[in-house]
């Protein structure tokens, strides 16, 4: 088969719907399907396809787009927010780009995202099946960052429609965790039966495999390592963490924490480090490719968010053996079962935090243990081969119903 993996987002960046493309396309290429990656560049000057290198400039087809829609909106729509006439035109831009990739020529098209989907859905010759999986909430995160102001604001109405419709909008859609269907069952109204969930694998063999012979950081004697691999944004709770770790060094100094990951967050953040004063103990490492061995040679790794999904340094943590603090958002509590696979805390509760982070640091032997059965665990749940089996027995039924006729293989 030619199959299509689509995203708004930039390939590649460092991300777990990035992670997930990239591993899904690795497999569908062992299989013999020949598959292309259409996105942002990472410069977000282009459209292109991420494996060839074909584009086209952003710029030729968003002028245009803006001048007739930001026209429109002053004329018909004045009271509506300019963060939605924004966010239309970007998706148009996107629709436009991708219509000149000759989308025809794909037997599938899977979408990761809402924006992804509703778009291809729109434009797709329509005997093209598109599947999307669906990797978070983007209504609830702007809600958590401040991006939009409340429930009851036209931006949140907007964004629950964007949400809706991006959900809805393919022959089938896959969810990640149970948490996400849930919530689009129960607060989005979007019929159960729609929704298949199915848990993101990963390449195990392969991650394990870049862990490299030499240490990345140079580890200061008697200091253990707490390790936060998680881009800088609020909905991943870094500030909580800082307010947790300042009480840590009331108690014990013999610690540092690593933030592996950079966002638009990081001057602030760096700014609250100063503030709280942990200079000393917090490691802004910014993006990094070596991950792997910056988890293998921490000691415990702590995941702060206030929302999240499935979290791909999660399922690295564990299958790193590290013992693991992580807070109750989204599905993470599917991912860690409390007191067995890592601990749980709530979502924002620092004091909480600052607490189970003491209690690993001075039982050493409970780290051990925390680790030695995440990691047994994390290898049977995190198969890719388990997710490949359920999104290609996906591929099938979409492909049956719209009468493509490609046999798609699985061994």
């Amino acid at each position: 088969m030619r199959i299509l993996i689509a995203t708004f987002w930039h390939l590649p960046h460092a991300g777990g719907v990035s992670t997930h493309v990239y591993n899904l396309r690795r497999e569908l290429d062992r299989l013999g399907h020949e598959v292309d990656l259409f996105a942002h560049h990472p410069d977000m000057e282009k459209y292109y396809i991420a494996n060839t290198g074909r584009s086209l400039e952003k710029a030729k087809v968003k002028g245009l787009i803006y001048e007739k829609v930001s026209e429109y909106f002053e004329k018909e729509l004045p009271h509506v927010d300019r963060w939605i006439m924004m966010r239309e035109i970007e998706r148009y831009s996107y629709e436009v780009a991708a219509s000149t990739f000759d989308l025809g020529k794909y037997d599938l098209i899977h979408t990761q995202d809402i924006i992804s989907t509703r778009a291809m859905w729109r434009i797709k010759p329509k005997h093209v099946p598109l599947i999307a999986t669906i990797h978070g909430c983007l209504a609830t995160e702007y809600l958590i960052s401040g991006e939009v102001k409340g429930r009851d604001t036209l931006p949140f109405k907007y964004a629950t429609t964007e949400e809706i419709l991006g959900a809805t909008s393919s022959d089938h859609t896959i969810v990640t965790t149970r948490w996400l269907k849930d919530l689009y069952v129960n607060d989005f109204s979007i019929p159960s039966e729609r929704l298949q969930f199915i848990p993101n694998g990963m390449d195990i063999d392969h991650f394990l495999s870049t862990v490299g012979d030499q240490p990345n950081m140079e580890r200061r004697e008697g200091k253990l390592v707490i390790a936060c691999p998680a881009r800088l944004d609020p909905v991943k709770g870094h500030k909580c963490l800082f307010e947790a770790l300042k009480m840590l060094k009331h108690e014990r100094d013999d610690w540092v924490c690593w933030l592996i990951g950079d966002g638009d967050l990081r001057e602030e953040l760096e700014q609250l480090c100063d503030r709280l004063d942990l200079t000393d103990q917090i490691k802004f490492l910014g993006s990094r490719t070596d991950v792997s061995t910056l988890l293998a040679q921490a000691d415990l790794v702590v995941l702060p968010s206030l929302q999240d999904n499935q979290p791909f340094s999660i399922m690295e943590a564990q299958v790193s053996g590290k013992p693991i603090i992580a807070s109750d958002a989204g599905g993470i509590p599917e991912m860690v079962e409390d007191r067995k696979t890592g601990l749980i805390f709530q979502a924002g509760q620092s004091r909480e935090l600052f607490q189970l982070l003491e209690l690993v640091l001075r039982d050493g032997a409970l780290r051990e243990e925390l680790g030695r059965v995440s990691k047994e665990w994390s290898m049977v749940q995190w198969s890719m081969k388990k997710m490949m089996e359920q999104t290609l027995s996906a591929y099938q039924k979409v492909v049956n119903n719209r009468g493509v006729g490609n046999e798609i293989q699985q061994k």
